[in-house]
């Protein structure tokens, strides 16, 4: 199955949705990382959330999510543009199998989401993740914070391989546009979180139709039936944009007692990207060079 993000709306409802399919995206990722069961859920979650959460960004937009959490779970931060580009970190990368909800994230939890284009923010926000589930407190954020009546769901299937963990990694959201009956609106909702839909949306086979055949799942049989517009897919893939100047950046940061510190055991330095995992290694002299150099430039 091939990762896809579709973006449209179900016309006459005035709904704008957003589906996902991200199951190789996820499997990169946790990879990447080497996580553990725990927090290789949560990444899962994550980026399908972040990827959701994009679509309907114009294609030179990108957003940063960042859930704050306060138990064994510290932070998780997606980085997802429209056009389907997304990166993202678990901290710590190994978590452990926590005995109950409040160990692992602890009393209460924020989020903040910055969006940008060109690498400048456009706008940026702060609010509370009470629910302590990635998916959900971005769901609230948007309700709440960007006053966008939202819903939606992620789900996320595991096989014991190593080498490919993620089965499924498949989700929908859906958004009130103006003139939403509210009303129809929560009945979608309700719809949503159904044993039925959920069921739908687990299938493990990708079809052509799958997920207008759970959008249909979502009305009652008095419900006028459902024109699914899209108006946009892109093919979800695992990007980072570090790069070995970018880590050099960082070396140039260090402050003067770190630096004497690389220059008296004089063994390379390694530098590793949080977002991909890829690390950077650079010599005593390499370093010294950077130095050398940012004070000739200040």
């Amino acid at each position: 199955m091939d990762d896809v993000v579709y973006k449209g709306r179900l016309e006459g409802l005035e709904v704008a949705f957003a589906y996902v399919l991200a199951t190789r995206v996820c499997n990169e990722a946790i990879i990447r990382h080497d996580h553990d069961p725990v927090a290789a859920h949560l990444m899962a979650r994550a980026l399908g959330a972040g990827l959701l959460y994009a679509a309907p960004l114009n294609e030179r937009e990108r957003v940063n999510i960042r859930w704050t959490y306060h138990g064994a779970l510290k932070t998780i931060i997606v980085d997802a543009g429209a056009d389907g580009a997304v990166r993202g970190f678990v901290s710590p990368h190994q978590l452990p199998a926590s005995r109950s909800i409040d160990e692992l994230y602890g009393e209460k939890g924020t989020i903040s989401v910055v969006r940008s284009e060109f690498s400048k923010v456009t706008s940026s926000g702060t609010g509370e993740a009470p629910f302590r589930d990635v998916v959900e407190d971005l769901v609230f954020f948007s309700c709440i914070s960007d006053q966008v009546e939202t819903c939606g769901t992620v789900l996320v299937a595991f096989d014991p391989d190593p080498r490919q963990p993620v089965r499924l990694c498949r989700g929908l959201f859906l958004q009130a546009l103006p003139g939403c009956n509210l009303a129809r609106f929560h009945h979608l909702r309700e719809r949503l979180a159904s044993d039925r839909v959920r069921t739908r949306l687990a299938h493990e086979s990708e079809t052509d139709n799958l997920f207008e055949d759970v959008l249909h799942l979502m009305q009652s049989g008095k419900d006028k039936p459902i024109n699914v517009h899209m108006t946009r897919s892109v093919t979800p893939v695992f990007r980072c944009n570090c790069s070995r100047d970018k880590m050099g950046a960082v070396v140039r940061s260090l402050p003067e007692s770190e630096r004497e510190d690389i220059k008296a055991k004089g063994e390379d330095l390694t530098v590793r990207c949080h977002f991909c995992n890829e690390r950077y290694i650079l010599s005593v002299e390499e370093c010294t060079a950077l130095w050398q150099q940012q004070e000739s430039n200040p």
